[in-house]
């Protein structure tokens, strides 16, 4: 970690418990800043509220700073994953002898939203993939990353993380490790492989972005200056891309991966096998691909059944 957040009280017990996740638990850098932001705003709300000791903290406290939250107009996800890392950090305190009490034990977790998640057709995937002008090497890494991100269902992390080593194209798989370094093996598919080794990496495309400058860490896909790329950058290149197509969707590079879900559900696959290629520790997370295929089937029999409407 860093250094120990800025905060007007509990600082040595909020910096132990970030440490505690990101060497005991081994979360991801991105969750790590998210539950940091989370917590240092909690702890500015109980100094706020006078709250000076660990002892003082009430479980009114937790309630008004759920309920400020909302009041703010913060997304119900946001307010979830904070009312998570609330529990977990009062869970700390109190295991490790540095509370005498728990008062978040009965805090419950806002249910997320049940919005089902966006996914682009097979047609608007393709026009999106075959946007990038291949003629140049910013525009053929591009197709590969893309091709890649759709034939694999990666998460961005995953997908800038992603190195030469993990990649088997022998055996057609990537080795992906994904929240919480849990390794996990993708099959690639031929198009991926295709865009990916036989022109990305065998026709230079990496050793010219690379340049011999030493700054690539292994990593697969690299910017115009040699280094690996950032989750902004993916997102800024895909916006670029996207806009003149006109899509009926929100364009990010999680999109690719709800389509991925998506076709491979709707196409008849094993929900089972989608759960390991993706990644999820719960099948629970993976049905929601299920609901998205029955919203699709009731929205076409509504549409073409004489007695649908």
């Amino acid at each position: 970690m860093n250094e120990p957040p800025q905060v007007p009280i509990l600082r040595d017990e909020l910096a132990e418990f970030l440490s505690h996740l990101e060497l005991e638990r081994s979360y991801s850098p991105n969750t790590l800043d998210s539950y940091q932001r989370d917590l240092v705003r909690y702890v500015h709300h109980l100094a706020a509220a006078n709250v000076k000791r660990v002892e003082a903290i009430r479980y009114s406290h937790i309630q008004q700073h759920i309920r400020m939250l909302s009041d703010l107009g913060l997304a119900q996800t946001t307010r979830a994953r904070t009312a998570s890392a609330i529990r977990h950090f009062h869970k700390f305190l109190q295991r490790e002898g540095l509370a005498p009490t728990n008062p978040a034990t009965t805090l419950r977790v806002a249910r997320r939203s049940s919005k089902l998640p966006e996914a682009l057709s097979v047609e608007d995937a393709t026009r999106l993939v075959e946007t990038p002008d291949t003629s140049n090497d910013l525009g053929l890494r591009d197709r590969a990353m893309m091709e890649l991100l759709w034939a694999c269902g990666l998460r961005v992390t995953e997908l800038i993380t992603l190195t030469l080593a993990d990649c088997l194209w022998r055996d057609a798989f990537l080795r992906v490790f994904g929240k919480g370094s849990k390794e996990r093996y993708v099959p690639i598919g031929e198009a991926a492989i295709h865009w990916v080794h036989d022109r990305y990496l065998k026709e230079g495309v990496r050793a010219n972005l690379a340049g011999g400058r030493g700054l690539d860490k292994g990593v697969l896909f690299l910017s115009k200056n040699g280094r690996p790329l950032t989750r902004q950058a993916i997102w800024i290149r895909l916006k670029a891309l996207a806009e003149p197509l006109q899509l009926n969707a929100t364009i990010s590079p999680h999109i690719f991966r709800h389509t991925f879900a998506t076709h491979l559900i709707e196409a008849g696959a094993d929900l089972r096998a989608v759960q390991e290629m993706l990644g999820h520790a719960d099948i629970s997370t993976t049905q929601i691909y299920t609901h998205l295929q029955r919203s699709t089937l009731q929205q076409e029999h509504r549409e073409f059944h004489p007695r649908g409407r």
